[in-house]
C-alpha cells in the first residue's frame, strides 16, 4: 500500500469519527482533501479492489475490517508523533503535521508502543484529537463547533482542525486549547462572531468558528 492510499484510509476513519456517521459521501472526502470528485472516485475504486473500503452506490463509503485496522495504526502513529514533536522537541503545533505525516509511515509497531509509553500514554494530540488504542477505542471527540453557539453562550475550546493557516491565525490571536469564551454577538449576514475572554473582545469569521470545537459551559 502506498502513502496516498494510507492517507485516504486514515482520512475516511477520521471523518467518520468526527461526523459520527458510518458512511461517508465522496464529496466529503473531496472537500477535506481539496481534490476533484473524479480523483477521489478513482482512488476509492483502487481501495475497494484491495478490500480496504466498501462502496455502496448513492449511500457512501465505509472501511472494511482490514481498512479500519490500517487506519487505526496510521491515526495512532500520527497523533503520538505529534505529541512527541511538540512536547519533547518544541515543534509548534502549526508545523508539526508535516513531520508527523512522514514519521507515521515509517514507524514500526514496536517503536510506536515504546514511544507511547515514554510519553505517559497520552489520550489526545496537541490539536485535541483523541488517540485510539490498538483496538480503535478512544475518548470522545469534541464535535460541537463554535459557529453553532448562540449569543450568551459560554464555550471552552478542546479541539481545532489541524490546518496550518488556521493554527497560525490562532497563534496570532492567542487562542489555544482550554480557553473559555463568552459569545457576545453573532452576525450571520456578515459571517462574524464577537467573543470575549476575561473582558477582552475578539471578532472572528464564522469560517474560522467552524474549525474550532469544544463544549458549552454553564453561564456565570
Amino acid at each position: 500500500m502506498n502513502r496516498a492510499e494510507e492517507d485516504y484510509i486514515k482520512t475516511i476513519f477520521e471523518l467518520t469519527i468526527e461526523k459520527k456517521q458510518s458512511l461517508l459521501k465522496t464529496n466529503e472526502l473531496s472537500e477535506r482533501f481539496g481534490f476533484s470528485d473524479q480523483s477521489v472516485n478513482e482512488m476509492i475504486k483502487k481501495l475497494e479492489k484491495k478490500h480496504l473500503v466498501s462502496f455502496i452506490p448513492y449511500k457512501g463509503i465505509s472501511l472494511t475490517p482490514k481498512g479500519k485496522q490500517v487506519a487505526i495504526r496510521m491515526v495512532r502513529a500520527h497523533r503520538i508523533w505529534e505529541v512527541f514533536l511538540t512536547e519533547k522537541l518544541g515543534v509548534p503545533w502549526e508545523s508539526v503535521h508535516v513531520d508527523a505525516e512522514m514519521l507515521e509511515h515509517a514507524t514500526s509497531p514496536e517503536v510506536l508502543e515504546k514511544l507511547y509509553r515514554y510519553l505517559g500514554e497520552p489520550k489526545y494530540c496537541q490539536h485535541g484529537n483523541p488517540i485510539p488504542n490498538l483496538k480503535g477505542q478512544m475518548n470522545s471527540i469534541s464535535a460541537l463547533s463554535l459557529d453553532q453557539l448562540q449569543e450568551g453562550d459560554r464555550f471552552q475550546i478542546t479541539r481545532v482542525m489541524d490546518f496550518r493557516e488556521l493554527l497560525v491565525y490562532l497563534n496570532e490571536h492567542q487562542i489555544k486549547l482550554k480557553d473559555e469564551y463568552d459569545i457576545i454577538s453573532k452576525d450571520r449576514f456578515n459571517g462574524l462572531m464577537t467573543l470575549s475572554k476575561e473582558g477582552q473582545m475578539l471578532t472572528i469569521s464564522l469560517k474560522t468558528a467552524k474549525m474550532i470545537f469544544g463544549h458549552k459551559l454553564p453561564r456565570l
